[in-house]
């Protein structure tokens, strides 16, 4: 029998894990055609919490079409733009002869208003991978474009959802820049609760025959910290080991596998890092908070505290640690371990 558990595709139904809180937040910012942004870490479940919410949307009656586009492989003002309206040709079309000349994406913005006007329903912009605007040569341009046509609220049938994968790029626009500020309503994640992520494991693992004991699933939810990608990849190569009952045995096997499986890629990022920038991965591990004091400095060769911040940036830079004003964490949960047990052990 094929696996019940999903994680490489984008999940809905009964297969989505329930993040209420979340998808109200969305769905409320979406019937209000207001602007939202969601920046969690890669394989987070992003896509599929906002899929869940347009579902929600379709089902409770609320009519829109979806202008969905990818900034993956954008690198140019023109370039945006021409993505934009092709996605919006694409949804709401115009005759090629009455199509405006569009020269930024503030104007796209007010072009796709103007068409959901004209064709009595609600639009919903999507675009993915937002903190690719950074790469442009002056990315300022199209973002106060868009942050003035957004503040004006001169959109009345128009949504706009920004999304992102790389936290501490979009945490650059709208946290330090501060681009769309008071505009845009983050969705920020919470962890998946314990009780949630159990009870769907073992449902799952029902699905197919098996009990699994609310202990187990909790040591499967535990090992990965709750990060769905992993829970649900640990949950299906331990459904794939198991012949009889699942033990904690299997478990813990399954957990080996899959630090096997990503450990090349760790392996890599690792090696890309200087000894400066492991020495700190190593602090942060060992619980440290003052970076800067002179004991850390000295116990971990950090040399001195300008270069602790050029330290800083560059693991911002790399995605691998996220700051904040109290804190620090590693973005990648099975990294942190990965280090902790294999590479510092």
């Amino acid at each position: 029998m094929d696996s019940p558990f999903i994680y490489n595709t984008i999940v809905s139904g009964t297969d989505f894990i329930p993040r209420n809180t979340e998808s109200d937040k969305l769905y409320k910012v979406i019937k209000e055609h207001r602007c939202a942004a969601i920046y969690e870490p890669p394989k987070s479940g992003k896509q599929s919490l906002i899929q869940h919410t347009f579902e929600r949307l379709k089902h409770d009656g609320f009519k829109y079409r979806l202008c969905n586009i990818n900034l993956f492989n954008v690198r140019s003002d023109e370039h945006l733009i021409r993505k934009c309206m092709e996605a919006l040709e694409n949804v709401l079309p115009l005759p090629p002869h009455e199509r405006p000349h569009i020269d930024s994406a503030g104007a796209f913005i007010k072009e796709a208003d103007r068409r959901a006007a004209s064709a009595q329903t609600n639009l919903i912009i999507y675009i993915e991978e937002f903190q690719e605007v950074l790469k442009f040569d002056d990315p300022d341009i199209p973002l106060k474009s868009m942050e003035k046509e957004c503040g004006d609220r001169q959109h009345p049938n128009t949504s706009v959802v920004l999304s992102g994968s790389f936290v501490n790029a979009m945490r650059v626009i709208f946290d330090e820049i501060k681009f769309f500020y008071n505009q845009a309503e983050r969705i920020r994640f919470t962890k998946i609760e314990e009780r949630h992520f159990t009870e769907y494991i073992i449902r799952s693992f029902l699905k197919a025959g098996r009990v699994v004991p609310r202990e187990l699933a909790l040591h499967i939810y535990t090992l990965t910290e709750g990060q769905p990608w992993y829970t649900q990849q640990l949950a299906d190569i331990a459904y794939g080991l198991t012949r009889g009952y699942l033990t904690e045995a299997i478990i813990n096997q399954a957990f080996e596998l899959l630090m096997e499986l990503h450990s090349y890629r760790f392996r890599l990022l690792t090696a890309r890092l200087s000894n400066y920038q492991i020495s700190f991965l190593k602090a942060i591990l060992d619980g440290v908070e003052r970076f800067s004091s002179l004991e850390t400095l000295e116990n971990y060769n950090l040399q001195s505290s300008a270069n602790v911040n050029r330290i800083k940036d560059a693991l911002k830079k790399k995605e691998i640690i996220e700051f904040t004003k109290k804190s620090s964490h590693f973005l990648d949960p099975m990294y942190k371990t990965w280090l902790k047990t294999r590479y510092f052990q």
